[in-house]
């Protein structure tokens, strides 16, 4: 139990400075699109990087255990569906979200980029006040 609480406040005080870092953070102008990485490109880079996190996968292997996937006789066949319709959602939903962003690139002013900052930072800031506390 006395690891738990070295974690708790180490993982808060990161919470606190990360939080902190952010909420200050000066906003930068919208970059230039590049034409080498069109919107697919972005698409890629972001799911190949989502793919590859072990968090993601740990909570697929979460969900499926939940699921009693493990205990069913399952057909292959049927996994291999189960499989490529999460590969499906997943691409559909990083693709939405590349979209917005890129149409959201250029509209973003310094004045609402310091106020998203300053709300995710907040955000992030009580996220350890309540590691800490809870």
């Amino acid at each position: 139990m006395q690891e738990q609480a070295w974690f708790r406040v180490a993982g808060a005080v990161f919470l606190f400075y990360l939080g902190t870092k952010i909420f200050f953070r000066p906003p930068t102008g919208p970059e230039t699109p590049s034409k080498s990485l069109p919107l697919l490109g972005d698409y890629f880079t972001t799911f190949f990087l989502t793919i590859t996190n072990p968090l993601t996968i740990l909570s697929f292997a979460a969900i499926f255990a939940a699921l009693g996937m493990q205990e069913k006789q399952v057909p292959y066949a049927a996994a291999g569906i189960w499989i490529l319709g999460v590969f499906a959602g997943s691409t559909l939903w990083w693709y939405t979200l590349s979209l917005l962003a890129n149409s959201l690139r250029n509209k973003m002013n310094p004045k609402y980029l310091k106020w998203i900052n300053r709300i995710s930072g907040s955000i992030i800031f009580a996220f350890g006040l309540w590691a800490l506390l809870g």
